[in-house]
């Protein structure tokens, strides 16, 4: 894995989801830094968003919202650990499961937000970052 490095196309489009994020951030009046704490406010939002679609279960536009907080949590993986690198797909996981591979291992993140929104809070983002992130380095 060593050398390994995004392409161009989906550097851009981790950028572009990642302003979105920002902006949702913004809407819902947390802090979004890209420090190691600021995935317990993407967890409080991803909780929000839970709650919403256990109301309406309307999952239209919720992968969407997914993908972009699991670029966010990329983001801040490799802002703060470095070494970093992901691709669209998986050999096991399929299409656009965007694995991402830090520190030796392959981490989806992406992943992580969809059980999150549609699973409710046993799949707490905040909970899997601090086991695979900061208890690991």
């Amino acid at each position: 894995m060593n050398g390994q490095k995004t392409n161009l196309e989906l550097g851009e489009l981790k950028a572009d989801m990642v302003k979105y994020v920002l902006e949702i951030g913004e809407i819902f009046e947390f802090n979004l830094d890209f420090t190691d704490n600021s995935i317990k406010n993407v967890e409080k939002i991803l909780s929000e968003i839970h709650s919403e679609y256990k109301r309406t279960q309307d999952p239209e536009g919720l992968n969407g919202v997914a993908i972009q907080f699991g670029f966010y949590i990329m983001e801040t993986i490799e802002r703060n650990h470095g070494n970093t690198w992901f691709e669209r797909n998986h050999k096991d996981f399929g299409e656009n499961s965007f694995p991402f591979y830090w520190n030796e291992m392959t981490l989806f993140p992406i992943g992580w937000c969809q059980k999150r929104i549609f699973d409710g809070s046993d799949d707490n983002v905040w909970a899997k970052y601090k086991i695979a992130v900061i208890d690991k380095n």
